[in-house]
């Protein structure tokens, strides 16, 4: 079964749902961001390359829906895709733990990237004061949202994953 048509139409929604009604989840400002999880979920089921894509198509909803530099998210979530993929078929775990660890790194190498994206195109970026105040608590906030609602898929992920199908011995504990 060819995922690709569901998963952009799920990105999309994630994209505006996050952009509409986001701002009523936000502690101190800080939203969690959605769409990572979304792209994390889906590069697990697809694999790196799929995650690429996922990961830019989530992107680019996201720019033209922030009204900020174009092409930024695009491309950081790609980059998200890309290893949520590659870790995916290496390490699978779909437990809450591994979850969280995962969302939560991935969310900081995002934040990392885009806080340097904005230090070298706009002048006067703080950096560090980037970093610290809107990219970490935002990586914990995505990671701890982005758990929540893997735990509630988490059957249906299982069940999506290609390479378990195949392989008989590997067990995935629900």
């Amino acid at each position: 079964m060819n995922i690709r048509i569901p998963a952009i139409v799920i990105l999309l929604g994630v994209a505006v749902l996050q952009a509409s009604v986001g701002g009523m989840a936000a502690i101190y400002g800080i939203r969690p961001s959605l769409t990572v999880v979304a792209v994390y979920a889906l590069a697990l089921i697809g694999g790196e390359g799929r995650g690429i894509f996922y990961g830019a198509v989530g992107g680019l909803a996201e720019d033209c829906l922030s009204g900020g530099l174009m092409g930024v998210f695009m491309s950081g979530y790609a980059l998200v895709g890309f290893l949520a993929g590659r870790t995916g078929k290496r390490v699978f775990n779909i437990g809450e733990t591994a979850n969280f660890t995962g969302l939560l790194l991935l969310s900081i190498v995002q934040g990392v990237y885009t806080a340097v994206l904005m230090n070298t195109f706009l002048e006067g970026y703080d950096f560090w004061g980037g970093l610290l105040r809107f990219a970490v608590p935002q990586a914990l906030y995505s990671a701890a949202a982005g758990t929540l609602v893997l735990w509630l898929f988490k059957k249906e992920i299982a069940s999506r994953v290609p390479w378990l199908k195949t392989i008989r011995h590997i067990k995935v504990q629900l």
